[in-house]
């Protein structure tokens, strides 16, 4: 009888919240934004789907009036950018709203060119969450920005002394 037991599984632990606790995200002012891709490949590699997600960025104002698009940048396997909210109107929408509705035409815009050019690339290309940082003033907005226009050069650099480390 015991042979034909099931093994227990993993008790399930709900994932840690990733919004700041009773802040209203439809709040206008910017927020640090990092998308990752799915299981952190490095998928954004890709020159067509890195050109998809820059225009699709530029492109957010346009479906959402309140919304600018400000600084961004398209690394490997994340995106760091920072997203602008103006007006003080409370049936806008959310950051989570915009993040998810950038997420979804960027990835339908990614399948059509998959279908239209038969690349045989994945379709999936969205870790399900995202971070957010609530930037706080000028200087803290100052601080971000630096952040995402230096971080390819961090990666390179760390890159480089990873690389020199295995060599020696």
């Amino acid at each position: 009888m015991d042979a034909f037991k099931k093994p227990r599984r993993k008790k399930f632990t709900p994932l840690k919240p990733m919004r700041l606790e009773g802040y209203d995200y439809h709040l206008p002012g910017a927020y640090t934004i990092t998308i990752c891709a799915r299981k952190l490949q490095p998928l954004f590699l890709h020159p067509t789907l890195r050109d998809i997600l820059y225009k699709e960025w530029e492109n957010l104002s346009k479906r959402f009036a309140n919304v600018v698009p400000g600084t961004m940048i398209v690394m490997h396997n994340h995106i760091h950018c920072i997203l602008i909210i103006e007006g003080n109107d409370p049936h806008e929408k959310s950051v989570t709203d915009i993040i998810g509705t950038y997420k979804s035409i960027a990835a339908n815009a990614w399948l059509r060119y998959i279908k239209e050019t038969g690349d045989q690339q994945s379709g999936k290309i969205w870790k399900t969450r995202f971070y957010d940082h609530i930037v706080r003033g000028k200087i803290d907005f100052d601080t971000q920005t630096a952040y995402i226009l230096n971080n390819p050069a961090a990666f390179e650099a760390k890159q480089k002394k990873h690389h020199k480390g295995k060599e020696e």
